[in-house]
């Protein structure tokens, strides 16, 4: 079998619409409101498809001053950022180790501080009692302590959730709610054997349950929820990736298919499939120079619908890897929206894909 494809496929890309105006889609509200930024420009798309900058964030020195053109921008990680609007229409925003408040005015108020730039895209969530929760993604070398943070609904209050002590993680690589488990939320963390682990929490981190054996296989970025498992797509450049799943039941591992390249980001739709990516970037288990979109129809079997080439920057390290991400919020699959990075056709614009059935 074809390590990116599901045994008989459904799926195909209809139409791909190429949108400039946005670098990254950072999320789609329900009315179809889509936000975005660009640099420093937060931007907003209403439901009729106008574009409008709404704010711009606070100068970081270096990246914004010598991030000129495509290549310095990318060299500089000028385009890394955060957005996330709450259900109670507050925005909140990270870039260059700040955390900001956008209120209706366009006014940006610095809040604190963290470690690392900012965090993987769709790591952030929101709890059931309204507060705004992520993690520390950061190199860190020396294996420091990693915080996880939350944010009141009206972003005037935070505090630390948890904090991983120092020499058990690298960073996290997102917090996510299960939307089978109400009260439940799922963290990722790695990178190297021994600290690759997800971990659960239902009483907003008073206590967290550590699941996992620590090794590669438990190596993930993006989980997906179905009603009977934790599904998830390794992220490792060191050994052959492979689709996963839990049972929740029994906590019994099932193996599915072979990756030819890490997973990163990903989403389910709201007409029930999910959608998930592969990346390029330097590594013995990274097997092509192309970034997929995946699609199955239960986040174990996965066919590839469509592919973009790495482009011709190097080395990877400066210029980035080849990245494809999507934006929190709802989306389907006749309008779902992408961004990519490092890739021939998608370097630093965003995209609106329709996934159809075939037939």
């Amino acid at each position: 079998m074809n390590a990116v494809q599901a045994s008989t496929p459904r799926y195909h890309v209809d139409s791909f619409e190429r949108l400039p105006e946005a670098t990254i889609l950072q999320q789609r509200e329900s009315d179809g409101t889509l936000w975005g930024t660009a640099g420093r420009a937060i931007l907003r798309r209403d439901p009729g498809g106008n574009w409008s900058r709404v704010a711009i964030l606070p100068f970081a020195w270096k990246r914004d001053l010598f991030a000129i053109g495509r290549p310095l921008a990318r060299a500089m990680r000028a385009d890394k950022a955060n957005l996330f609007v709450n259900r109670s229409g507050s925005v909140l925003a990270i870039r260059a180790s700040q955390v900001y408040r956008l209120d209706g005015t366009g006014v940006v108020t610095p809040l604190f501080t963290v470690a690392g730039d900012s965090v993987l895209h769709g790591g952030i969530c929101e709890d059931q009692d309204g507060w705004t929760t992520f993690g520390e993604y950061f190199m860190n070398p020396a294996r420091e302590g990693v915080r996880i943070w939350r944010v009141s609904s009206a972003l005037d209050t935070w505090e630390i959730a948890h904090t991983f002590p120092a020499g058990s993680t690298r960073h996290v690589h997102g917090v996510y709610r299960d939307p089978y488990d109400e009260q439940a939320l799922w963290v990722t963390a790695g990178d190297i054997d021994g600290e690759c682990f997800f971990y659960r929490t239902r009483d907003r981190f008073k206590t967290l349950e550590r699941i996992g054996g620590g090794g590669q296989t438990w190596r993930a970025v993006r989980l997906f929820f179905t009603p009977e498992y934790i599904c998830w797509l390794t992220d490792s450049q060191l050994k052959q990736n492979r689709a996963l799943r839990m049972e929740r039941a029994t906590g019994r591992i099932e193996e599915g298919m072979f990756l030819q390249a890490p997973a990163w980001y990903g989403a389910q739709t709201s007409d029930g499939l999910y959608i998930a990516f592969t990346t390029v970037e330097p590594g013995p288990a990274v097997q092509r120079s192309s970034a997929a979109v995946l699609v199955s129809e239960d986040a174990f079997q996965w066919q590839e619908v469509y592919q973009f080439m790495k482009d011709p920057w190097r080395p990877m390290k400066l210029f980035k890897y080849g990245v494809i991400s999507c934006p929190a919020g709802p989306l389907s699959a006749d309008e779902f929206y992408i961004s990519g990075e490092g890739l021939v056709g998608l370097d630093g614009i965003s995209a609106v894909l329709r996934i159809e059935r075939k037939g």
